[in-house]
């Protein structure tokens, strides 16, 4: 069969000429009125040059690239439609090409991540056959019984470097969301503490806490724990990425920190999911074919 990663490589191509394609309809080219620094539109030219460059390492059979693209297909599922209705007025086309782009970027998350929880199910002598964009199919799986693969440290117990790797991102993350707060005025004495608009501003005190606290418990190994650092870790990902739109935040220090918080939360996501897929012993299964579109 052809790779696996075929069909994702395959459309993250295409997302990457919607990119451009959109920031061209925005305006954002030579002579145009958006083609500045200041201009948001410009930013879909830098989603193509990431965008492509990821798919450039996802070609290669980089598993951990794989990772970080289903991170931003998770991302761009959401930005391109708020982009597409509330970043400024956009045509029809422009419109268009936004939500297509939306739509390219879902079916690139669902194939990855069927192609990773795949990946995770073969022998690991056919993984490496999985991955590669010009493979065969994969031998007939064994029918002999083979016995689970131990774990290395023992049951409920990461590996130092992963448990370092999760404490390290952990904190910070932390530390971005405790700074943010900083920033943005939430300070005995400062501006007023509320729980709606940008009043509410000092949650990420409250978010750093919780990182802190499920961190503390995921590091030992606990599946339920690296479970709920993986899901809190995405949900801050996701209200990193995208409330400075519904905030309407401009100060240039804050939105620099919402997005390094919104990239760190991804990283401390993607090492809990791989302590996760680590954690438990493996056995090889049947797998079904992966054929390209």
């Amino acid at each position: 069969m052809a790779g696996a990663l075929r069909p994702v490589v395959v459309l993250m191509l295409v997302a990457s000429v919607l990119f451009v394609a959109a920031g061209a309809l925005d305006g954002a080219y030579p002579g145009g009125p958006a083609f500045s620094f200041g201009d948001l539109a410009i930013v879909s030219y830098v989603f193509a040059i990431v965008n492509t460059l990821v798919a450039l390492l996802v070609a290669r059979g980089s598993e951990r690239s794989l990772a970080l693209r289903m991170g931003l297909s998770l991302f761009f599922v959401f930005e391109r439609p708020i982009s597409a209705f509330l970043i400024s007025d956009k045509s029809a086309a422009s419109v268009a090409v936004h939500l297509a782009t939306a739509l390219v970027e879902l079916i690139i998350l669902g194939t990855a991540i069927r192609v990773w929880r795949l990946g995770h199910s073969v022998a690991t002598g056919e993984l490496e056959s999985l991955f590669a964009l010009d493979s065969a199919s994969p031998g007939a799986p064994s029918t002999d019984h083979e016995e689970p693969t131990a774990r290395p440290n023992g049951a409920g117990e990461l590996p130092p470097k992963t448990a370092w790797l999760i404490a390290v991102t952990a904190l910070l993350l932390a530390a971005v969301l405790v700074a943010d707060g900083l920033v943005s005025g939430f300070t005995p004495g400062g501006r007023d503490w509320g729980l709606s608009g940008e009043n509410s501003g000092w949650l990420v005190y409250l978010f750093a806490a919780v990182t802190l606290t499920v961190a503390t418990r995921a590091v030992h190994g606990g599946t339920v724990a690296l479970r709920l650092l993986t899901a809190t870790a995405l949900i801050f990902f996701v209200e990193r990425a995208f409330s400075p739109f519904a905030l309407k935040v401009l100060d240039p220090a804050a939105l620099a920190l919402h997005g390094l918080a919104a990239f760190v939360a991804l990283a401390v996501a993607l090492a809990s999911a791989s302590a996760i897929r680590n954690s438990g012993p493996r056995t090889p299964g049947d797998v079904a074919s992966l054929e390209a579109a």
